[in-house]
């Protein structure tokens, strides 16, 4: 089962990326850093869950898919998708370089998975 929670995208971060690899972020009474999701690009979450329930995430958050090489999922501003599942929850970020040196982090989303 799938549910997603209602939130307003959120940017989180907007700098150096060396400033964000220090940054600790409250989410949901959780604390989360940049390497706790960076080496998980949205393509790994379909060996998680259902392939049903995947599209369903990126329909629902609007998501660009990149078909090229390596499949890549991206945001309104061209950023990576990644992911952290903690327990049932499924955290959706986005990160990457939106112009030189300048870095950003949103969290795009949340979602409640029960197998």
């Amino acid at each position: 089962m799938l549910k997603k929670i209602e939130i307003t995208r959120q940017k989180l971060f907007d700098g150096d990326e060396e400033k964000c690899l220090q940054e600790v972020f409250e989410i949901e009474n959780h604390k989360i850093k940049l390497i706790d999701f960076y080496n998980k690009p949205l393509r790994d979450l379909k060996k998680e869950i259902d392939e049903e329930s995947f599209d369903i995430i990126i329909k629902e958050d609007k998501f660009n898919v990149n078909t090229g090489f390596i499949e890549k999922y991206t945001s309104e501003e061209g950023l990576e998708i990644h992911y952290l599942k903690n327990n049932d929850s499924i955290y959706l970020f986005s990160y990457g370089e939106y112009q030189p040196a300048r870095y950003m982090l949103f969290l795009e989303g949340i979602w409640h998975y029960i197998s």
